[in-house]
């Protein structure tokens, strides 16, 4: 397979059991770190269409077999972990992690994010499967996320066309979310604070993050 040149890091046969939480499965053909999104752009728009695309975030509660994965698996690093607050509105990277942005919240008085305490993972991920605990689910917080399509276009999604259900989007075919743009309720940091120490606590009594969990293996029922 021949691939497009790049910024970023490529390597091919990469490990992916080191990547996971469950640190098992076999390895990526290749695996890509892009530099910045022009670079993840790029690398997509000049990349054969026939060639599967697959993102990784944190990889908590993820089994990768040991098969591995053909095609490439696109990792979303530091470049892609900024988180900017303004006003009430936060935007994040898809590399941040749900905490970073729950304390980014705190931090800013933007109530609201606190549930994203307890999500293992990535924005980019909570994104696109909707990601939820405690009560509330990322459909309630954001406004839009921008994606960079399998051909390499980059285009901004509103919240009524994410299709999002019970952890589901409608995200297209190959598409990479990059940033998502929040939005909560003014919030005092100390109350903010205070509730994400009691989700953190709930979680560790229940799907303790010391041990190789895999959380939640269940549909919550309607209502």
């Amino acid at each position: 397979m021949t691939l497009p040149a790049t910024r970023g890091k490529l390597t091919e046969n990469a490990p992916l059991a080191p990547l996971v939480w469950f640190k098992s499965g076999g390895s990526a053909q290749w695996l890509f770190e892009p530099k910045d999104i022009d670079d993840l752009q790029k690398f997509l728009r000049d990349l054969d269409p026939a060639t599967p695309v697959w993102p990784l975030g944190l990889g908590s509660n993820l089994i990768i077999r040991d098969g591995g994965i053909r095609g490439v698996v696109i990792r979303l690093g530091k470049p892609f972990a900024a988180i900017e607050a303004d006003g009430l509105m936060m935007r994040c990277g898809a590399g941040a992690p749900g905490i970073s942005a729950a304390s980014k919240a705190r931090d800013h008085g933007i109530a609201g994010m606190e549930f994203l305490r307890g999500i293992p993972g990535t924005v980019g991920g909570a994104v696109r499967m909707n990601a939820g605990a405690y009560g509330r689910e990322v459909c309630d917080i954001l406004e839009s996320a921008d994606v960079i399509l399998r051909n390499g276009d980059r285009v901004t999604i509103a919240l009524a066309d994410m299709g999002f259900t019970y952890r589901h989007s409608a995200l297209p075919e190959g598409a990479i979310v990059v940033s998502a743009t929040f939005v909560g309720q003014s919030g005092d940091p100390k109350i903010i604070g205070a509730e994400m120490k009691r989700i953190a606590e709930e979680r560790e009594a229940s799907q303790p993050l010391r041990t190789k969990t895999g959380g939640s293996t269940y549909k919550n029922p309607e209502g």
